[in-house]
This record gives C-alpha cells, sequence and structure tokens, in this order.
C-alpha cells in the first residue's frame, strides 16, 4: 500500500521519553492537531510488550512506502519523460549553456540538471569538507508464528530520538519485526562487515528486551543505510552552477 493513513506512535520507554511526548502534546494541542495518549496497558495490548511506559498516537499522519511512490511517480510520468534505469552517469560535462552526462551505452544533453545523489555530492567536487556522512542501521527478523507481539500490524516511533523504531509487518499467517537504531559517522562512506555484525548484536539485544519470546527467532538481514547532513543544519540545496542543482 503506496499512502497508508495508519497514523504514527511515538513510543516511550523511560521518564525522559514520556517527559517528551507529554511536551509534544501541549505542542499539538496548541496547533488543534489531534492526537492521544496510550498507557502502559494500551502499548502492550497493541505489541505484546510490557517495555513501553506509554506512547502518543497522532491519527493525522500516513505512511509512504518510498519503493512504491517513486514507481508510480514514474509511472505516470512515463509519457511525457524519457527514463534510463542502470545506466549510471560516469561523467558530466559543461557544453556551452548545456549539461552533457555520459553513461557507458549513451549520452543524454539537457540545459538543466538536477543532482539527487544525496552525499555522493561531494564526488562530484561541490560541498567538500562542509558534509557529514551518517549510516543508520536496521535489522529483520525470520518469519515467525508467536502470538506475544500483540496485533499483526503496528510501527513504533521513539519518543527520544535517540531510542529504536520498532515495527511489525505481517502477511500469509507469519510475521516479522524490523528494529532499527543506532548511528554512526563515517567519512568513507561505507561501513564494513565488522561495523554491521558489531550492531546487529546490539539491535539483537534491544529486540530481547522487547520481546523476550523472540530470543530464538534470528534476524534474517541486517542492513545500513546512507544519510547525509550538513556540518551546520543548512540543507546543501540550490544552484550550484549555471543550470547544475543539487
Amino acid at each position: 500500500r503506496t499512502f497508508d493513513p495508519s497514523g504514527k506512535i511515538n513510543a516511550a520507554a523511560t521518564g525522559r521519553g514520556m517527559t517528551l511526548n507529554a511536551n509534544y502534546g501541549r505542542s499539538l494541542k496548541t496547533i488543534g492537531e489531534e492526537h492521544r495518549f496510550l498507557d502502559a496497558v494500551e502499548m502492550r495490548e497493541l505489541t505484546g510488550s510490557s517495555y513501553y511506559l506509554g506512547g502518543l498516537y497522532t491519527p493525522g499522519t500516513v505512511m509512504i512506502q518510498p519503493a512504491d511512490y517513486i514507481r508510480g511517480f514514474a509511472a505516470g510520468l512515463a509519457s511525457k519523460v524519457d527514463m534510463f534505469e542502470r545506466s549510471p552517469v560516469l561523467k558530466l560535462e559543461r557544453l556551452g549553456r548545456t549539461w552533457k552526462a555520459f553513461s557507458r551505452n549513451g549520452t543524454v544533453t539537457a540545459p538543466k540538471v538536477i543532482l539527487g545523489v544525496n552525499g555522493h555530492i561531494d564526488d562530484f567536487g561541490y560541498f567538500r569538507g562542509r558534509l557529514m556522512h551518517i549510516f543508520t542501521y536496521a535489522s529483520m527478523t525470520a518469519p515467525f508464528t508467536s502470538k506475544s507481539t500483540g496485533k499483526d500490524r503496528w510501527a513504533l516511533l521513539p519518543a527520544d530520538p535517540m531510542g529504536a523504531t520498532v515495527r511489525k509487518i505481517s502477511s500469509d499467517g507469519s510475521s516479522r519485526i524490523v528494529i532499527r537504531t543506532r548511528f554512526t559517522y563515517d567519512w568513507a562512506v561505507q561501513v564494513s562487515e565488522k561495523r554491521l555484525a558489531g550492531i546487529a548484536a546490539e539491535q539483537r539485544a534491544s529486540l530481547d528486551a522487547r520481546f523476550p519470546d523472540l530470543k530464538d527467532v534470528p534476524f534474517e538481514y541486517v542492513w545500513a543505510g546512507r544519510l547525509c547532513l550538513s556540518r551546520n543544519h543548512v540543507p546543501a540545496f540550490g544552484e550550484i552552477e549555471e543550470g547544475l542543482y543539487s
């Protein structure tokens, strides 16, 4: 489902998290945004876990499946644009008032180019020394049929930004849990298998603390994702040369 009006839950597992949710609730009340506080019993009914002290539910938010969204967006544009997939640009060159992109099998010329390359913008020579390359990490369990994890489908964001994002997905009679926590700064824009294994062990401990009944369910997938931030929190965005945008 590409666009799911499922709402959002900020889950609190500590006193600090409860305070942050209370503050957030006051802000939502000020702007007239619908919200509801969940107590520990309600959180346990939802997730099957006694780990959480409470939560803050905001029904006005939605969940977007990003891969589905991009595919749909591309399909909507298909009659008006040419798309070249699996055609990495190996070189970008300025020719007068136009830009020429070179790939292995051909070239594309355009008056304007958007570099949608996230942190790799500094590989093109722009914003060097001004960006931070951050990796976030996630692990997904193998399928399981345990009834100890509450309702079939739920997703939790941490009330405390240093907490863990946890999501349960179910289909065909089985479920998985995805947990995301920890981040690292890696200037080399890549992480080692050793780093990934170490993070996975920490995420295993986080999962076991929430769902001890799943201690024998292994992680089937573990991965890292790139996130780029500027060093002063100002976006590396805009026209960086005539007709060239980041």
